[in-house]
C-alpha cells in the first residue's frame, strides 16, 4: 500500500505538475469539510460546485451534501444525513429520468500535504426517494494484467487506494454507468457500479488505439521473435490516462477529457481517436479537459469541452467546440478558465473564473455577467467565479463559491438584468429582533462576513426603516461605519463587511464588537472574531 500510495502521489507532481494541482480550485477549494446547521428550507451549503436539472428537479452538488429542489429553488432537502453518502463533498453529478448518480470525496491530510481521496458512489432509481452506496473503485493487487484486442499481457498501474482516486465525471448510456476517474481513468459498470471494467485509452505517443494494434516488441536478440514485451502502461508518465470528464451519446459513441485531450469512440470504447493541442492543424486550445456537454438545436449537434492548460506552455485555457466530431475545433474565450456549459437551444452559457458567459451565435457574440445582485434581500455573490450553470425553462441557474443564483433570459428579461439569490444562512429570523454574524471566526483574505438580521414588521404597511451598523474594537474604538440606509421591512438581510476600516485597511486580528440600530428599536449587538 505504501508503494501504490507514494507513486499515486508522484503521479500528481510529475503529471498534472504543480500549477495544475493549484488550478484546481473548484474541487480543491470547495470541499472542505466543516460544522453545519440542520434544516431544509436553504440549500445545504453556499459552496454550490455541481447543478442537475431533471425535469422539475434541481440537485445541487455541494460542500455540504447533495441538495434537492422541486420548487425552482424556494425550498430545499438535503440528503447529507443518507447513510448511502459516504461523505459530504460532491464531486460529480449525473441523471438519466429517475436515476440519479453521484460521487463523493474528501480531502485527507498527509504528511505530502492534502490528498485528495475517492469514498464511492450514492444512486438513486426513483428520483431521491430511496439511495443505495457503491464502494469507490479500487483494484486488486493482481490486477496489474490486461488484455486488449490481440494484446492479451499488457501491465497497467492497479490502483489499490483511494487517494486520488476521485470521481469527477459520471455519464450513462442504455445499460451501463461511465465514470471517469482521476489515478483510475475510464471505467464502465453494466451492474450498477458492482463491478468496474477499465476502458484503455491511446497512450500520450499515440492519437489512436484499437483493438488490432500490436501493442509488443522484440528484443533485437530474439530474432525469431519468440518472446513479445508487451507495453507497460502507468498514468505517472501517460496523461491521457487521467480521466476528468465523460460523455455518453449512446452506447457506441463516447467522448472522455482528459489531461492528455479529448478522446473519442464510436465502437463503444473499443477504439479510440485522440484530440489535441498538438495533433491538429485546427486544434483544442488545451490538453486538459474537464467538461463535455453536447448543445442540440434545430436538428444540429454541437460538442463544447473546456480547455485548461496541461504540461505544454503553448496551451491556453478557454473553451472549444467541434460541429464535425473533432476534425476541426472553433476556439473561443482565451486565457478564460472555464468549468461548465448549458444550453437553451442556439444559446450557450459558459460557467468561468471571470463570470457567467452568454453566446448566441457560437462565441461571435459574447455578453459575460460578473456581478451577481438581488436587491431584493440586498444579496450580493462577492466572487465573480461560477462553477456551475443550468437551464430550466427560460431560467439560468448558476452555482458558486458564496451561494447560488437565479435569472431569467427571455424577451422581456434579457439575461443577467436581475437575479434571484439563494444562500443558506444558520438560522432564519422571521420576526424575531435579532442579528448574528456568518462566517464568524472569518479572514478577511478569503472572503467577507455576513451581519444578518431581520428588519420585518408585524404591520405591512409599515415603510422601509433604516439601519445604521457600527464596528467596534474590543476597547469599544468604532473602527468601521458599516452602513446608514434603508432597507426593507420586509426581508431577511445581510450586510457585509471585509475586515477593514474607515480608512480602508484590513484590521488586526482580534474580537470585534458591531451595533445594530433599526430605526428607534432597541440596539442590537455582536460578536465577531478575525483570524488571517
Amino acid at each position: 500500500m505504501g508503494y501504490i500510495l507514494k507513486s499515486l502521489i508522484v503521479l500528481a507532481l510529475l503529471v498534472c505538475m504543480a500549477n495544475m494541482m493549484v488550478s484546481q480550485s473548484k474541487y480543491l477549494d470547495n470541499f472542505k469539510l466543516d460544522s453545519v446547521v440542520n434544516g431544509f428550507s436553504l440549500p445545504p451549503s453556499n459552496n454550490v460546485s455541481h447543478i442537475n436539472v431533471v425535469d422539475s428537479s434541481i440537485y445541487i452538488g455541494t460542500s455540504k451534501g447533495l441538495g434537492k429542489s422541486v420548487d425552482g429553488g424556494r425550498s430545499w432537502v438535503s440528503f447529507r444525513t443518507n447513510p448511502a453518502f459516504a461523505n459530504d463533498g460532491i464531486f460529480a453529478i449525473a441523471s438519466n429520468g429517475d436515476t440519479i448518480w453521484t460521487s463523493t470525496g474528501y480531502e485527507k491530510e498527509l504528511n505530502e500535504g492534502s490528498v485528495q481521496t475517492g469514498s464511492g458512489y450514492a444512486y438513486s432509481v426513483d428520483g431521491g426517494m430511496n439511495w443505495q452506496h457503491v464502494n469507490q473503485t479500487i483494484d486488486s493487487r493482481g490486477d496489474s494484467i490486461i488484455s486488449y484486442g490481440i494484446n492479451d499481457s499488457l501491465w497497467i498501474l492497479p490502483v489499490v487506494v483511494p487517494e486520488q482516486n476521485v470521481t469527477f465525471d459520471i455519464s450513462f448510456s442504455p445499460g451501463t454507468v461511465w465514470i471517469a476517474s482521476w489515478a483510475s481513468g475510464l471505467r464502465k459498470s453494466t451492474d450498477s457500479g458492482q463491478h468496474w471494467q477499465r476502458v484503455l485509452l491511446p497512450p500520450d505517443n499515440a492519437s489512436t488505439l484499437k483493438p488490432t494494434d500490436t501493442l509488443w516488441s522484440y528484443t533485437r536478440s530474439d530474432s525469431f521473435r519468440q518472446h513479445r514485451i508487451f507495453q507497460r502502461f502507468d498514468p505517472r508518465q501517460n496523461n491521457n490516462f487521467l480521466a476528468f470528464a465523460v460523455y455518453a451519446v449512446n452506447n457506441d459513441t463516447i467522448w472522455c477529457g482528459t489531461a492528455g485531450g479529448v478522446n473519442r469512440s464510436i465502437d463503444g470504447g473499443q477504439s479510440w481517436v485522440k484530440f489535441n493541442h498538438q495533433n491538429q492543424s485546427s486544434p483544442i486550445l488545451g490538453n486538459w479537459v474537464i467538461a463535455i456537454k453536447e448543445q442540440r438545436f434545430q436538428g444540429f449537434r454541437r460538442l463544447w469541452i473546456t480547455n485548461w492548460r496541461a504540461s505544454d506552455n503553448r496551451e491556453e485555457f478557454g473553451v472549444s467546440y467541434t460541429d464535425d466530431d473533432g476534425k476541426a475545433w472553433t476556439n473561443l474565450l482565451h486565457g478564460v478558465k472555464a468549468y461548465d456549459f448549458a444550453f437553451m437551444d442556439s444559446v450557450a452559457y459558459i460557467a468561468t473564473d471571470d463570470g457567467v458567459f452568454r453566446t448566441p451565435d457560437g462565441g461571435r457574440n459574447l455578453v459575460k455577467v460578473s456581478n451577481i445582485i438581488d436587491p431584493s434581500v440586498h444579496g450580493i455573490i462577492t466572487t465573480p467565479q461560477v462553477f456551475t450553470v443550468a437551464v430550466m425553462g427560460d431560467t439560468i441557474i448558476v452555482g458558486t463559491s458564496d451561494g447560488m443564483a437565479s435569472t431569467i433570459d427571455n424577451t422581456t428579461h434579457p439575461f443577467g438584468s436581475s437575479w434571484r439569490v439563494y444562500r443558506r444562512t444558520y438560522e432564519e429570523l422571521g420576526t424575531n429582533h435579532a442579528t448574528y454574524a456568518y462566517p464568524n471566526p472569518f479572514s478577511p483574505n478569503f472572503g467577507p462576513t455576513r451581519i444578518h438580521y431581520g428588519a420585518k414588521s408585524f404591520d405591512p404597511s409599515t415603510p422601509d426603516r433604516t439601519v445604521h451598523i457600527q464596528i467596534f474594537d474590543y476597547g469599544m474604538n468604532r473602527v468601521r461605519t458599516l452602513i446608514n440606509a434603508t432597507r426593507s421591512s420586509t426581508m431577511e438581510l445581510d450586510e457585509l463587511w471585509d475586515g477593514r476600516n474607515d480608512e480602508g485597511r484590513i484590521v488586526a486580528n482580534g474580537v470585534y464588537f458591531y451595533r445594530l440600530n433599526i430605526d428607534s428599536d432597541e440596539p442590537l449587538f455582536g460578536k465577531i472574531l478575525i483570524l488571517q
